[in-house]
């Protein structure tokens, strides 16, 4: 694994890359993590690309990048993204984003000027969660207690009862590169204040415009099966939203919880090289 370090505007924001084991194809693979996640949530789905290089971010106030107070507009995350597309090389790659991160990359797909040559979106938002609840009920919904852990083995256990079966000792790089010493506890990088903005930016987004500008782009829409009621029912019509807003997207459901990556990681790296794939014939054909 190769790492290093990009900055946009005194922020600085870490990075890592999984190497091909042979020669590498295009295109490359450009990953963007949840929220409350890092990079290495992506370990798992390098290892079924041996002939692909693939390049994780550490978004703003996440695993190894800077932590400033402000800045986690749409904007601002998507200027982060393409700035490591720019930097470090990446032609026109192949861009994948999980939750929080599914936004950011959509954002970035929808840009006039996108550096991406197609979009990966697994299981995140696909419209505006203003027309679910109200902000004074999402701000009260979307922000549990930020979690300490006195011990490591503690965050370890945590994740182990979340993912269920999805858990292995190969997530244990993931679970602490996504935590810091404080005092005598672990906890996340992410402040209490940076997730109310970060949610607050996702509540009011206008996903539906966004969809309509990246429908030009090869375009995978992975959603999870399996969430709860009311969630669900809103996935559902927000699918058959989807479908109209970006006609040429290919939607796919999976037998699923949310961590399509880690439940799921043969099946949505199949479904990945099928759009990497179908690139390659276009730009084939271009030439």
């Amino acid at each position: 694994m190769e790492e290093g370090w990009l900055e946009r505007d005194g922020v600085r924001l870490h990075w890592r890359a999984w190497q091909a084991t042979a020669e590498a194809r295009e295109p490359t693979l450009f990953c963007l993590h949840g929220l409350s996640s890092n990079s290495m949530y992506w370990g798992r789905l390098a290892a079924r690309f041996p002939h692909r290089r693939l390049v994780a971010l550490d978004q703003r106030s996440h695993g190894l990048s800077d932590r400033p107070a402000t800045g986690y507009t749409n904007a601002d995350l998507t200027a982060d993204a393409a700035l490591a597309i720019r930097e470090l090389g990446l032609d026109r790659p192949l861009v994948l984003g999980h939750s929080w991160g599914a936004s950011v990359a959509l954002g970035l797909a929808a840009l006039p000027d996108t550096p991406a040559g197609g979009l990966v979106h697994i299981d995140g938002p696909l419209r505006a969660f203003s027309n679910l609840m109200s902000w004074e009920q999402a701000s009260v919904v979307m922000q549990p207690p930020l979690k300490r852990y006195p011990l490591l083995e503690d965050a370890y256990d945590e994740q182990r009862a979340y993912l269920e079966a999805g858990w292995g000792d190969d997530l244990r790089q993931f679970v602490e590169s996504g935590l810091l010493r404080d005092g005598d506890a672990y906890v996340l990088p992410l402040t209490a204040d940076v997730r109310l903005q970060i949610l607050q930016e996702l509540f009011y987004t206008d996903f539906d415009e966004l969809w309509r500008r990246a429908d030009s782009l090869p375009l995978l829409v992975a959603v999870a099966a399996r969430a709860p009621e009311p969630i669900a029912s809103w996935k559902r019509e927000n699918v058959d939203a989807v479908r109209r807003l970006a006609p040429h997207a290919e939607l796919r459901w999976f037998d699923s919880a949310h961590d399509i990556p880690l439940h799921l990681p043969d099946e949505i790296a199949g479904a990945v090289e099928g759009v990497a794939i179908r690139m390659e014939e276009s730009s084939r054909t271009i030439l």
